[in-house]
């Protein structure tokens, strides 16, 4: 894989972890800046070779889910991910997409 530059496209999130308004969420981005593009390359590797939802991804990499959702979600709007159609378990045993490669 490449760098951050190479798995979002330009002017998406201008290259740092994406936030809402809310204080807390863009304090929660600049706290995990500096893994994130190493949580999106893990991810992005992992999700190429198998279909996985996201709770997977995590407990792979034994990262919180908390760290691997958003990164899911920037690689989805990167078009790297795709939500394949299907759906597995979650770790709370709801319904979660399963996520595949594009």
């Amino acid at each position: 894989m490449g760098s951050m530059k190479d798995l979002l496209p330009d002017g998406l999130y201008n290259g740092m972890p994406g936030y809402k308004e809310k204080e807390t969420s863009k304090e929660a981005a600049h706290k995990i800046e500096g893994r994130a593009e190493r949580l999106r390359r893990l991810a992005l590797e992992l999700i190429t070779q198998d279909a996985l939802t996201a709770d997977e991804v995590a407990s792979i990499l034994g990262e919180a889910v908390l760290a691997i959702r958003p990164r899911i979600t920037e690689l989805i709007k990167a078009g790297k991910i795709r939500k394949s159609g299907r759906r597995g378990k979650n770790i709370s045993g709801m319904s979660a997409h399963i996520l595949e490669a594009v």
